[in-house]
């Protein structure tokens, strides 16, 4: 009797133990649920790209939606992520609809249901910023291409990494190339006006100017903010007129920059220089909206075609997207292949072993550096000190760099 039961035991446990086999290892060895471990060979690393696709600002979100899929399609059409086996970079959308709560929302949906193992994003300054508090509480990566509030890398978070340029940043080259107009153009500017939007963007960037501004010696006549949702800003635009700048300062969005536009023309401001700080004004809509009153403009961009090597991109993207690549798409563009290069390193879909990754990131000269730099790193606060900015003219209904001078592709041309 012993005997038998011993011989039904075994039977038991050589047939469980081939079960087992047949369903592969125990749960307990599985990948945890969103990100832990390596991909299988020809899978695929779900990537989170949150942008503003519906509402307002959904013409913006667009450039950056594409500039990063054509990042991604390329890496894809290479061979993927080798270390992880060949795995295709799958992007998933968020799309904020330039809400800062529904975009908090979004990342909690990309991270918690999507199991991405990082994000791209989010354009809006009013935006990124609560949506990589969402991440960094929630442990996932989030790779800043676009929203330059100077806040979103100056709370000591470990998850956020930015490759654009800092609001400050932008303001200090707006003030230094103000300066400078002097020397491009004979025109000494001593008194200037403030004309921003009220969100994060307007207010951080108007907080540097007057900084910079100050540091220059040069006089702050008056500062007027506004609604960038705002259906008409000639009121606005009067107010600054009746101070008698010799320029302007702007921080816009593209649908203010156009009215600011239209009441510039209509109140008879053209020979006033207005320079922006790399906002609506940089939207091929701007000048195609524009026309002539487009001309003449000044502002501030962080990607240009007529850079060494950069129409090689820019190509590819026309050929792609029937049109000419932005600021916002170069650097969405430039940010696919950050994270292509950290998850090739990270040989891994953990969520942290890819954020040791983007903070080890050290890329150099080559195909895939898009940016006018020779290097991209991030510092101990998640930012690129690498990030460097042109002044650009619209000039016969083109934006032509005129500033440094050695990317200069034409003088400064001023109105009389």
């Amino acid at each position: 009797m012993k005997n038998n039961l011993k011989l039904t035991l075994l039977t038991l446990v050589v047939a469980l133990s081939l079960i087992l086999a047949a369903c592969g290892a125990p749960a307990a060895t599985q990948a945890p649920a969103g990100g832990g471990g390596a991909a299988p060979a020809g899978g695929t690393v779900k990537v989170g790209a949150l942008y503003p696709l519906t509402g307002d600002l959904a013409k913006l979100g667009e450039e950056n939606k594409n500039g990063l899929q054509l990042a991604i399609d390329e890496i894809n059409a290479a061979g993927g992520i080798k270390s992880l086996g060949g795995a295709k970079i799958e992007l998933v959308w968020g799309d904020s609809q330039g809400k800062p709560e529904i975009g908090i929302s979004e990342v909690t949906r990309l991270v918690e249901q999507e199991k991405v193992v990082a994000i791209i994003g989010a354009y809006q300054s009013g935006v990124t910023t609560p949506a990589t508090q969402e991440a960094e509480r929630l442990g996932v990566p989030f790779i800043v291409s676009m929203a330059v509030s100077d806040k979103i890398t100056e709370r000591g978070f470990k998850y956020t990494f930015r490759i654009c340029p800092k609001a400050s940043w932008y303001a200090k080259d707006q003030v230094t190339f103000t300066k400078d107009l002097k020397e491009l153009a004979g025109l000494d500017v001593k008194k200037v006006a403030l004309l921003h939007e009220d969100t994060d963007f307007g207010e951080s960037t108007a907080a540097g100017q007057k900084k910079y501004l100050q540091e220059a010696g040069i006089e702050m006549l008056i500062e007027v903010k506004y609604s960038a949702s705002a259906a008409d800003l000639t009121t606005e635009v009067a107010k600054v007129k009746a101070t008698n700048p010799d320029a302007v300062l702007t921080v816009t969005y593209l649908n203010d920059s156009v009215l600011i536009a239209r009441a510039r023309e209509a109140l008879g401001m053209m020979n006033i220089p207005f320079i922006d700080a790399a906002g609506g004004t940089v939207d091929p809509e701007f000048i195609k909206q524009l026309g002539p009153a487009a001309e003449g403009w000044f502002t501030e961009i962080e990607f240009t075609k007529y850079a060494a090597g950069a129409d090689v991109l820019n190509n590819a993207f026309k050929a792609k997207y029937g049109n000419d690549i932005t600021g916002n798409g170069a650097y969405a563009y430039q940010a696919g292949y950050v994270i292509a290069d950290s998850l090739e390193r990270a040989a891994s879909t953990d969520r942290t072993a890819v954020r040791d990754a983007i903070a080890k990131t050290d890329m150099a000269s080559g195909p895939h550096m898009v940016l006018p730099t020779d290097h991209i790193f991030f510092g101990e606060d998640g930012q690129n000190p690498n990030a460097p900015l042109f002044v650009v003219q619209v000039q016969n209904g083109e934006l032509i760099p005129v500033w440094p001078a050695k990317y200069a592709a034409k003088p400064v041309q001023l109105n009389k």
